[in-house]
């Protein structure tokens, strides 16, 4: 079974790991979407939590959001893995890097993480560089859901928010609004609000009540 949680925030919020560790069974995957904070800050919380995090004895894989220091991650070796290139950040994680398909448990799962942070993060001096997504990025987004036919199974993404129809292709609102108009998909899942709540019967919003791969 594949569980979904977001935005634990380098320990401020543990409760996604406490209640997934007390339901999860062998086999389990959990992947967390977006905003997990791995050397986010020089603080005895965030160390405690970047200790905790990489000596997980369980699968854990990463969406990434917009509060992520980029360039450690980036610092971790890169490895293939269902399909697509990963970063290997420990024994049992991994960060899945952006714009691929990936084939887990024999469905298709685009991945496509990151978005703007907002000006209280960056007036704090909390903001990384590559946050936003690359036009590289973007364009082996697009690239990979045509490999596919512009059909998979699931849709993963730390925000999700539909806010420009007009919004260049180059650029995730304009993704966003060509995965709605053009993708045939079963659910779209993401982080971002710190609330959990469903949109419709095909978005799902997770925070940290672990949720299942419908």
């Amino acid at each position: 079974m594949i569980y979904f949680i977001s935005d634990p925030h380098w320990g401020e919020n543990m409760e996604g790991f406490r209640r997934y560790e007390a339901l999860r069974k062998e086999g389990d995957l959990l992947i967390v979407l977006g905003d997990l904070g791995l050397y986010f800050t020089d603080t005895e919380e965030s160390r405690r939590f970047d200790e905790y995090f990489l000596s997980l004895p369980y699968p854990v894989a990463l969406v990434d959001g917009n509060h992520e220091n980029f360039d450690r991650l980036a610092s971790f070796p890169e490895e293939e893995m269902w399909g697509g290139k990963v970063r290997r950040l420990s024994k049992n994680a991994v960060w899945l890097r952006r714009g691929q398909v990936f084939t887990i448990e024999g469905k298709r799962f685009f991945v496509m993480g990151g978005c703007k942070s907002s000006a209280k993060w960056e007036a704090m001096g909390l903001h990384y560089l590559g946050d936003e997504q690359s036009e590289d990025e973007l364009a082996l987004a697009y690239e990979s859901l045509a490999a596919c036919g512009n059909r998979v199974d699931y849709v993963l993404t730390h925000k999700y928010r539909l806010e420009d129809p007009a919004a260049p292709r180059v650029s995730f609102q304009g993704l966003l609004h060509f995965i709605e108009n053009n993708v045939t998909y079963t659910h779209w899942y993401s982080g971002h609000w710190h609330a959990g709540f469903s949109l419709d019967e095909k978005h799902t919003v997770v925070y940290d009540t672990p949720v299942p791969l419908k």
